[in-house]
């Protein structure tokens, strides 16, 4: 009897461990490719692995839908003084679709030496410079800042565009230009100058403005200057190589429909003496939806807003108006509804439409009528529970 259960209970803890196991990627930089195209898995974790140097100090991988350009989720893999290994393992959490095609950029970092953040930090500067005395001008009366706001957007851009392909192991983020540089770019545009050139001649009023000019970028570029050195002083990495493999398709799933039970309002109007009366109220009722596929930008990053729908159900009773007369769908009994809709934290469907409806005891469509409603529900899964 101890050897039977000494059996089960090796088997139990077996079984635990290869459902625990989670499933291994390997990237080939060579080909571009995960090695035998495999499937990956969306209701478990999984690791994408890789071979690297040991000068390889950090490793991001980027997640999109198939096609699309912007990024679903980024993991990273960063090395650690006591990792002297010449590969990298990095964990992506249950978070994927199921049957779903996605798109993976693998990219390998080297660490920067101290000239070269030097080089770095030089030529931004340079680019800025470049971009401010174009943009700062004398007018013939005052010294002009172009545009400030659109002075700052484009210095955001350059700043961006300079450093995309380097990244901080102390994930320190880039904070230049901050709301600190605009302000300085407003308060030059309202400076004026006109005290500057009394008693001047033509010659001296250019070498004024000149020295104003080279001063304000200066002071400028010294400004930008300090807040990006918290990111370049960092320990820097660049770019080094970057994989792209597409079309990963994930494991699929039993084909489920979700069940939504909530409460619908309506307004149904009668005439009373002439007059036109509304009836608010709330009825329960019950339905199923059929999801979009849903690959948005908005769906993709939203916290709140994950799962658009048609839904369609009935009313658990009539419609009523002050006249005390019920209206239902012919053929059903019941009032159907149709309409589009979202999930809101998972659980919870809105859903927008229309009631279909005819007066109770009518057995044709001729005088059917449609009024709007709109309904909160709880959705869970046909077979398996709440929608995870």
């Amino acid at each position: 009897m101890k050897r039977v259960s000494s059996v089960i209970a090796i088997m139990v803890l077996f079984f635990s461990c290869l459902q625990a196991q989670e499933r291994i990627v390997k990237v080939d930089f060579e080909s571009g490719a995960f090695y035998n195209n495999p499937k990956i898995p969306f209701d478990n974790s999984f690791v994408i692995m890789g071979e690297t140097g040991k000068d390889i100090e950090f490793v991001k991988a980027n997640i999109s839908y198939e096609g699309k350009n912007y990024i679903l989720h980024s993991f990273v893999w960063n090395r650690v003084e006591q990792n002297t290994s010449e590969t990298f393992n990095i964990v992506v959490p249950p978070i994927l679709r199921s049957n779903t095609k996605y798109d993976f950029e693998i990219i390998t970092y080297r660490l920067l030496t101290p000239p070269q953040k030097e080089n770095l930090l030089k030529n931004v500067e340079e680019r800025v410079r470049f971009l401010l005395m174009n943009n700062i001008y004398f007018d013939g009366m005052n010294v002009v800042v172009s545009k400030p706001k659109d002075v700052y957007n484009k210095l955001n851009q350059l700043i961006n565009e300079s450093l995309k392909h380097f990244e901080s192991k102390n994930f320190i983020p880039i904070q230049a230009p901050s709301f600190l540089v605009l302000e300085e770019l407003k308060k030059q545009s309202d400076f004026r100058f006109n005290r500057f050139f009394k008693r001047t001649n033509r010659m001296e009023r250019d070498d004024i403005t000149n020295k104003v000019v080279a001063d304000k970028v200066e002071h400028l570029v010294a400004l930008i200057n300090s807040e990006l050195k918290p990111f370049i002083n960092s320990q820097l990495v660049q770019q080094h190589r970057q994989v792209n493999v597409k079309s990963v398709e994930t494991d699929k799933e039993p084909f489920t429909l979700p069940v939504n039970i909530g409460m619908y309002a309506w307004d149904k109007t009668a005439s009373i003496n002439n007059t036109s009366v509304h009836n608010i109220n709330f009825t329960p009722g019950v339905g199923l939806t059929l999801p979009f596929n849903n690959k948005s930008q908005l769906t993709s990053r939203s916290r709140v807003f994950d799962s658009f729908g048609f839904s369609a159900g009935v009313l658990l009773k009539p419609v009523v108006d002050n006249n005390g007369i019920e209206y239902l769908t012919p053929g059903v009994n019941l009032p159907i509804y149709t309409g589009l809709g979202f999930r809101v934290f998972e659980v919870i469907r809105f859903n927008a439409g229309a009631l279909i409806l005819g007066e109770e005891g009518s057995q044709g469509f001729d005088n059917l009528s449609v009024i709007l409603t709109a309904g909160l529900a709880l959705e869970l899964n046909l077979w398996m529970g709440i929608k995870k």
